[in-house]
């Protein structure tokens, strides 16, 4: 899993893309890399929720949402039947419906986008540090580990 950068020196329109890292670039956490927009929008839907800045920031949190929701749904599909895993596919499809629009009203809007991407960015970092899975057999009819005891001789 790559960690997500912001860099503002690829603004376009004065929005800067999130993209994926290199793999020498220092890997840095997708909840620390959106936590300045979240912040952000936070105070702006307190202030000035209708201004530039902001609609510019709604279209930066958008694109947040839309990189973070891939890896936060696949760690949705880690996740065993459960109510962590019902609320994380919940919590992934609602952030996809509010990058998709949510209302007219500016400062609601901000809320939603930003909450749900942070969510989204702690979901992403859960898949990162989540352990790898073993690999799958090679056929389904091999045998298990139990197969390699050998059977007790009755001493």
């Amino acid at each position: 899993m790559s960690a997500l950068v912001y860099d503002p020196a690829t603004t376009q329109h004065g929005v800067a893309p999130v993209t994926p890292a290199s793999e020498d670039a220092p890997s840095t956490s997708s909840a620390v890399s959106v936590a300045g927009d979240v912040e952000t929008a936070l105070a702006l839907a307190n202030h000035c929720p209708a201004g530039q800045a902001a609609v510019r920031l709604r279209v930066r949190l958008r694109g947040h949402i839309q990189t973070l929701a891939v890896p936060a749904d696949r760690y949705a599909g880690l996740l065993p039947e459960s109510r962590e895993k019902d609320i994380v596919m919940n919590a992934v499809r609602f952030a996809r419906k509010v990058a998709g629009g949510c209302g007219s009203d500016p400062a609601i809007s901000l809320r939603l986008l930003a909450k749900s991407a942070a969510h989204l960015a702690r979901y992403a970092d859960l898949l990162r540090s989540a352990p790898k899975p073993l690999p799958a057999p090679a056929c389904l009819g091999a045998p298990g580990p139990e197969a390699l005891l050998l059977p007790d001789s009755g001493r």
